[in-house]
């Protein structure tokens, strides 16, 4: 059977592996973009030999009714060995179910050359094997991947936690080619699940795919795109950690694996906006969207009135958010203004007061125009003023402990005579175009700045005893200097 495994191609010819190409394989697996997807590929010189020796010897017994195969994919033009592609049970899946997989030399990669490998072997095996159906997985961050599955024709099925606890998306390709389907609806039940701490590294990739699926689908093609298409930092594993210290943040969940997010800022008693809802690109279109949104307004009985935000450009969101009982308010080139009421009572849009058992009297403003208001030797103590613009403000003599100040535009504002013992900024920025802060007559003592921009920051005439950079006491810093001039 070994003399029949030549599986010939355009650019690319797979064949048996022999115990020569041993030196060639161990380089390939040097490579960390092979090993850091597939572990079990580092392997010492001697456990590469035992493999190898396993992988030559199973080719005489080449079973069409129970296939195990691991072939190299050589390139044509130069006879180097540049990857393998194989198709075999894994522990992981159904006893029943064959496994594609393959990799490739980073020097011969976005060529199409491992798309054209996998279209062989799946080709020759449906040909030559009693294989009706060939399934495939990848981990959801793994776009490459991912790519290669989709050219070579196989079909989405479902993200699954398998036994190593692990999210993988499922793909299969059949022998019998099947009449193009609509995407089905969501079998799974979707539910929501609180975001924790620890939550931030998945949410930050599947929003990270989510939103630049949407940049290269809407942005036609330009560098800069609108802030509602590609919300600043949505790409930032610390903007999500913020998000779920500080709002509602909740996991989107498909038979126990995470497809999405949607965070929410509740800005009072009856009122709250959707800040971000997305899901995985791979899962849209599936009925996901409307079941998040009904479950957040499930999750929110109290609330009132909803708002939110989207692109001018995203059609289809206009037409989903439409469909889910939202209403335009106003639109722009850039932006899309929605808002939906879930109380037939009438309600004032700018004042919400707690109710009367509250211990606290606690007065809420959404909406409101406080164009030009001044607050001067006032309290804010326990204070939230978020998502407002702020622009041109100005803050004096005022208690502002324990106050929130988040998802806002601070532009040419100025905070003065102000205790700020305690205060924290953490992921600030000096706009878009790139004004620089003022600090002028300012006690900043002990004050820690970590991984912070400072280039270009100039300190003059500032109490610098004890000051440290990256731990190197500035007195010392300043004496190396001195010593050098001289």
């Amino acid at each position: 059977m070994k003399s029949q495994l030549f599986i010939h191609s355009n650019s690319v010819t797979l064949r048996p592996f022999t115990m020569e190409d041993q030196v060639t394989v161990h380089a390939l697996i040097q490579q960390p973009e092979i090993t850091d997807m597939l572990p079990d590929w580092k392997m010492t010189e001697e456990q590469l030999r035992e493999f190898l020796q396993f992988v030559v010897g199973s080719y005489e017994q080449f079973n069409p009714e129970d296939v195990r195969i691991l072939l190299a994919v050589v390139h044509n033009e130069d006879q180097h060995i540049i990857g393998w592609c194989g198709v075999f049970p894994n522990d992981m899946l159904d006893s029943a179910d064959r496994e594609v997989a393959y990799a490739i030399s980073r020097d011969y990669r976005n060529q199409g050359y491992i798309t054209e490998a996998v279209q062989a072997l799946t080709a020759y095996l449906f040909k030559h094997t009693l294989l009706n159906r060939i399934v495939g997985i990848v981990k959801p961050f793994n776009q490459p991947s991912r790519k290669v599955l989709e050219h070579t024709g196989f079909r989405y099925i479902s993200r699954r936690k398998l036994v190593d606890q692990e999210n993988y998306d499922y793909f299969e390709l059949l022998k019998i080619k099947s009449e193009p389907v609509q995407p089905k609806k969501v079998h799974a039940a979707i539910r929501l699940r609180r975001a924790q701490h620890e939550d931030a590294a998945v949410l930050t990739e599947i929003c990270t795919r989510t939103f630049d699926h949407a940049i290269k689908v809407w942005s036609d093609g330009e560098k800069d795109t609108d802030s509602n298409l590609c919300p600043p930092d949505y790409s930032s594993v610390r903007m999500h950690r913020y998000v779920i210290r500080e709002w509602d943040y909740y996991v989107v969940e498909s038979g126990g694996c995470a497809i999405g997010g949607v965070s929410v800022n509740v800005l009072g008693q009856k009122h709250a906006r959707i800040d971000k809802i997305y899901i995985d690109p791979v899962c849209q279109g599936r009925g996901v969207g409307s079941q998040v949104i009904r479950l957040i307004e499930a999750e929110f009985p109290h609330i009132e009135n909803w708002k939110l935000e989207t692109s001018g450009r995203q059609l289809d969101n206009h037409h989903f958010y439409e469909k889910m009982g939202y209403v335009r308010i106003y639109a722009s080139e850039e932006e899309f203004g929605y808002e939906k009421n879930v109380s037939v009572d009438s309600f004032d849009p700018t004042c919400d007061e707690t109710s009367k058992d509250s211990v606290e009297s606690v007065v809420e403003f959404v909406q409101a125009n406080f164009d030009s208001v001044r607050y001067s030797s006032s309290n804010l103590t326990n204070s939230r003023i978020t998502d407002c613009n702020l622009r041109g403000s100005k803050f004096t003599n005022l208690n502002m402990t324990n106050m929130l100040l988040a998802d806002l535009r601070l532009t040419d504002s100025k905070i003065e005579f102000c205790a700020l013992d305690g205060v924290q900024f953490q992921d600030t920025h000096l706009g878009s175009d790139n004004v620089p802060m003022q600090w002028a007559h300012c006690d900043l003592g002990g004050s820690r700045f970590v991984d912070c921009d400072l280039s270009g920051v100039q300190l003059e005439q500032c109490q610098v005893a004890g000051m440290k950079i990256n731990g190197v006491a500035i007195e010392e810093l300043l004496a190396a200097y001195e010593a050098l001039k001289a």
